[in-house]
């Protein structure tokens, strides 16, 4: 099995979040695509579960704020919150 998005990830292991690791764990021993969301801590594929701050438009990288990379979930809880401000 190829471990390369957080459902594989949480097929795998059970759980897909960092903070469910040991602390000192490192993503890129499961693959060295994936990543940590910054705002939750869910692993995911680098290049297609996570929006990256600078490699976006503008928008994009307005809504992402101080983060640099986050996740589709948490990608669309920041749009939202950004939309209500």
């Amino acid at each position: 099995m190829s471990i390369m998005y957080y459902s594989d990830v949480k097929d795998k292991y059970g759980y897909a979040n960092i903070s469910d690791f040991p602390k000192d764990f490192d993503v890129d021993s499961i693959h060295e695509d994936l990543n940590v969301c910054e705002k939750c801590g869910d692993i995911c594929n680098s290049f297609e579960e996570l929006y990256w701050q600078g490699e976006q438009d503008m928008e994009t990288n307005d809504i992402l704020g101080d983060y640099t990379a986050v996740c589709d979930d948490c990608f669309s809880t920041l749009k939202k919150d950004k939309n209500k401000a």
